[in-house]
């Protein structure tokens, strides 16, 4: 079942920025606490050159966790996203996930969530793809999944 994204992070204008993180399989609750938890703690003290960012995450499906961080405040520079990166392959590391497996895409077809090898996407064409290359939250509100033709993979099914 797919929930709205709408709500999400309602202290958040729509330009802020996000990243997200797939994990190469389903989550479990357990899993999902964890990570939410550990997330949690990471942005909590996440800043770029000493200033404190206004940033949040969240586990939003079993298989992708957000990190949102309002940038019109203090933008997060190329040192905070190395110091997210790193710690999101720590996070993954400790709890045996991968974040960083771009060969298999998340969609959302009869009624189930459920990875595929990208090479595949081309016989998923009315499904809804999880987008992980989505980057400002108004688009992740709006838009998330999208039909595979308005996502970043419409070239590979066209």
């Amino acid at each position: 079942m797919i929930t709205s994204n709408k709500d999400l992070f309602t202290q958040f204008p729509d330009q802020s920025k996000v990243w997200l993180y797939q994990s190469n399989k389903a989550l479990t609750t357990a899993e999902i606490a964890t990570l939410e938890e550990k997330l949690l703690t990471f942005v909590e003290g996440w800043a770029a050159h000493g200033n404190s960012l206004w940033a949040t995450a969240k586990v939003l499906n079993p298989y992708f966790a957000v990190v949102a961080v309002n940038d019109t405040l203090v933008p997060p520079s190329g040192c905070s996203v190395d110091a997210s990166i790193h710690r999101l392959k720590e996070i993954g590391e400790e709890m045996g996930i991968n974040f960083f497996d771009r060969m298999n895409l998340t969609i959302h077809e009869g009624g189930e969530l459920k990875q595929i090898h990208f090479s595949e996407l081309k016989n998923h064409t009315d499904a809804l793809v999880f987008d992980p290359l989505i980057t400002s939250l108004g688009e992740l509100r709006a838009a998330w999944p999208r039909p595979i033709e308005n996502s970043s993979f419409a070239h590979m099914v066209g």
